[in-house]
């Protein structure tokens, strides 16, 4: 090939990979306005399809320090008309602009893994008793509820059909539940093409070693309140380029957030056991902002609300974009 052609190849690869970062960057910024969650959003299905998203570790890698992204705890927004877990609440949240759904993985007694929190249908749908007890079939004559309790026309989501609609629209954090056997649904993931656009959460450092041992490749969620548990990790083998650091209830202090920073870990925080229902009742959004300082990802019941706050300005955007075309 001579290399005239293969320098133009390249630069026609890199200006193809700026154009979709464009696209995929423009939808960091542009959102509702605060205090009006959205009821009825659709994804505009004309838009580019199959744009690819850079890989999570990736996209980490280049968000500026001093912005945060925006997770929906359970796949939804709290006192919305979206169920939790399924496709349609994604699809309102892809909507809205929020980039990544914490989203929680069942098993039915058939096998088939679906989108489920709960051990029982009761609370979230017109079904009753253990979801283990149901089949696929059974599960597609119930109906959910949303975050209010009201009845709605949906049916739960199988794992399948999500990761098919999420692939290059929306990063997907991974709850394993306990029903699951996490080597089928890794298996599902990578069937799906989603193993770099997911975020595997392990509860302890058994269950990390066991992710990594299957999907080497992919961003695990790792449980670090102290800096010490950074090596303890990396003795059982999980290598910090896969580390994203789940702090849980806080507080993020200094050294944790120092170490966290220096190892090149992105730090997960979640405002949903207290904050969320604390600027609930305040309607000062702008909280999160101090809330998200020396975080990179913020895990939040009511996404609709946190995402127009921490959404990035035209210089962090840039910086971004110049960050992920580079590599």
């Amino acid at each position: 090939m001579p290399k005239n052609y293969a320098h133009h190849t390249n630069n026609l690869s890199k200006v193809a990979f700026t154009a979709a970062m464009v696209v995929f960057l423009g939808t960091l910024t542009s959102c509702q306005a605060p205090n009006s969650p959205v009821k009825d959003s659709k994804v505009d299905e004309s838009a580019p399809k199959n744009m690819p998203y850079p890989s999570v570790l990736k996209l980490f890698s280049c968000k500026p320090d001093d912005a945060a992204f925006v997770a929906a705890h359970r796949g939804t927004h709290e006192g919305s008309t979206f169920p939790e877990n399924t496709t349609e609440s994604l699809q309102a949240l892809a909507a809205a602009k929020v980039k990544f759904a914490e989203i929680d993985v069942a098993r039915l007694k058939d096998g088939t893994l679906v989108l489920w929190h709960d051990g029982i249908w009761d609370r979230g749908s017109t079904g009753k008793g253990p979801i283990a007890a149901s089949t696929w079939e059974d599960a597609q004559k119930l109906l959910t509820k949303d975050t209010n309790g009201n009845l709605t026309s949906i049916r739960p989501s199988k794992f399948t059909d999500v990761l098919e609609w999420s692939k290059d629209k929306i990063y997907l954090e991974i709850d394993f539940k306990s029903s699951v056997d996490p080597k089928n649904v890794i298996q599902e993931i990578q069937n799906a093409g989603m193993i770099n656009q997911v975020i595997l959460i392990a509860y302890n450092t058994d269950q990390a070693s066991l992710f990594h041992d299957l999907a080497p490749e992919a961003a695990i969620s790792v449980s670090i309140f102290k800096p010490g548990d950074i090596k303890a990790l990396e003795v059982r083998g999980i290598p910090k380029s896969v580390m994203t650091g789940w702090t849980g209830r806080g507080p993020l202090d200094k050294p944790l957030v120092d170490a966290l920073r220096s190892n090149n870990i992105p730090i997960l925080a979640a405002s949903f056991f207290s904050l969320d229902d604390q600027l609930q009742k305040s309607g000062n959004f702008k909280d999160y902002v101090s809330f998200a300082k020396p975080a990179d990802l913020v895990v939040t019941d009511f996404a609709f609300d946190v995402q127009p706050v921490l959404m990035m300005n035209q210089n962090q955007e840039n910086q971004m974009l110049a960050c992920l075309a580079s590599k």
